[in-house]
């Protein structure tokens, strides 16, 4: 269910510049010097070379072995999300960022009239949920530089995680702190597997680059892997608010790889948005007959208004 029209092999691209992210200068990078910089004068949108970047953990350290894909929204209406970087045998690249965190990569000629970038970052080998952030575009700089740190926040095994046993069967998963998926079908997961699943609170008071400072949210939950399900799944949440019974509340989800509400609409790449409604019942919030949990990234509860 990806919605990208092309994955494109790029090289990885040692740059330079002595701009600061997060309070730490980014290393030097000296190939960036040898990259054309030169706009394409037939570039109507934004012309973007290369970027770099810092990815760092929930304590602020850099986060070695990341992955970064970039989502690009091009001018001519094209949707791409990059690949890593080749080796010099063909394989790819997936271990990006340095024991600091940075990273750099270069962009295919053909998609670099950009009118949006979003970044998706994730790491496959250690325990952390995936994020997405937009990346405002400086107009006048074909290297962009991420702004802020992309964060990434660790995640543990579910606590309660059914036997496997017949694979079409529904059951309830449990995750730390009572979080619940109701109606997990695990033949029916796509992009990860069952047995893998995790997921972690993340304090809602995080600077997140998808999360804006009026959201009011009462709770940030991010799981592990980035399942897609093709059977409707379910959520209870813990009440930690103490919220009355029958409160109404919405349910958001930061948007994915192939996240789609129930009725089809998407949800696009670093969008944070509604997909639902909630309610109090018998002290748990309990997801309302109807909604799906479109994608396991991150999950966000608040008061519906």
């Amino acid at each position: 269910m990806a919605r990208f029209a092309l994955v494109l092999s790029l090289s990885l691209l040692a740059c330079g510049g002595d701009d600061d992210v997060g309070g730490n200068p980014p290393p030097d990078f000296p190939i960036l010097d040898e990259l054309d910089r030169t706009p394409d004068p037939a570039c109507e949108g934004i012309w973007l070379a290369g970027i770099r970047g810092r990815v760092v953990d929930a304590a602020g350290e850099g986060v070695a072995g990341v992955t970064v894909q970039h989502c690009l929204r091009l001018h001519d209406g094209r949707f791409v999300c990059t690949s890593p970087p080749e080796n010099d045998d063909g394989s790819f690249q997936f271990e990006m960022t340095d024991e600091a965190g940075w990273y750099a990569y270069v962009f295919d000629e053909n998609v670099r009239c950009v009118d949006e970038l979003a970044v998706r970052v994730l790491h496959r080998e250690q325990p952390y949920g995936t994020t997405y952030c937009h990346v405002p575009l400086a107009p006048d700089d074909s290297v962009q530089l991420l702004p802020h740190p992309a964060v990434l926040h660790e995640v543990v095994p579910a606590t309660d995680l059914p036997p496997l046993g017949d694979e079409m069967a529904p059951r309830d998963v449990t995750f730390e702190g009572g979080v619940v998926l109701t109606d997990v079908v695990p033949g029916r997961l796509f992009d990860g597997e069952y047995e893998d699943l995790e997921g972690a609170f993340v304090p809602v008071e995080s600077e997140l680059c998808f999360v804006e400072p009026g959201d009011a949210l009462l709770g940030l939950y991010t799981f592990a892997p980035e399942i897609v399900s093709g059977e409707p799944m379910g959520l209870r949440l813990p009440n930690d608010a103490a919220l009355a019974e029958g409160t109404a509340v919405e349910l958001l989800v930061l948007g994915g790889l192939g996240t789609v509400r129930a009725d089809g609409t998407p949800i696009m790449e670093a969008d944070f948005e509604p997909f639902g409604t909630a309610r109090v019942a018998d002290g748990v919030i309990v997801s309302d007959p109807g909604v799906e949990v479109p994608s396991l990234t991150t999950i966000g509860w608040r008061v519906a208004e």
